[in-house]
């Protein structure tokens, strides 16, 4: 039954969250499923191998970055163990009053937009075969200029602005290679 309540919680989430995706779902089952393994107690331990195996998720940028919006809606806590071996602790929040409100804090508040870390940045450029270098001149590139596009208006998605500057790259690897 617990179960259940906390998954209605999350798709109440998914409706009213643009930025919820099909990875967030199945991580959250994911969780809720070890949570059972744990005879819900809270909090348990997880290892993100773990996790990753069992909600389907190959990246660790996607990985984290579930786990993290899913712990800033709310819907778990989330305290990162710096230790491989020790893992991560998680509690499932129960509360059905206090998610309620903080989804009508998220409707009312404007979108703002996070800096991505640098490792974040690597590991999609990674993922798409390029280069920690090239990673790195993203970031800086746009890091001083604070992370606002051509038009001066603030970013909303560094992974779209990571893909159009991989294809402009990749078009000027293009160029280069018919002028040689």
């Amino acid at each position: 039954m617990k179960q259940a309540k906390n998954i209605f919680r999350l798709f109440d989430n998914v409706v009213s969250d643009a930025q919820m995706l099909p990875s967030h779902i199945s991580m959250y089952v994911s969780l809720i499923q070890l949570w059972s393994v744990h005879n819900f107690k809270n909090p348990f331990r997880i290892h993100r191998e773990e996790v990753m195996k069992l909600s389907r998720i190959k990246s660790l940028a996607t990985y984290h970055r579930c786990i993290k919006q899913l712990d800033s809606v709310r819907l778990i806590n989330y305290l990162p163990s710096y230790d491989p071996y020790k893992g991560s602790l998680i509690e499932i929040i129960e509360d059905r009053e206090e998610a309620s409100l903080q989804i009508n804090k998220s409707s009312e508040k404007e979108f703002h937009f996070a800096i991505p870390e640098l490792f974040m940045v690597e590991l999609y450029f990674r993922e798409r075969d390029f280069s920690s270098s090239e990673a790195n001149k993203f970031y800086s590139y746009y890091q001083l200029r604070q992370w606002k596009l051509s038009n001066n208006k603030s970013m909303t998605s560094w992974q779209a602005a990571a893909r159009n500057w991989i294809q402009n790259t990749n078009n000027e690897k293009k160029k280069n290679q018919k002028l040689s």
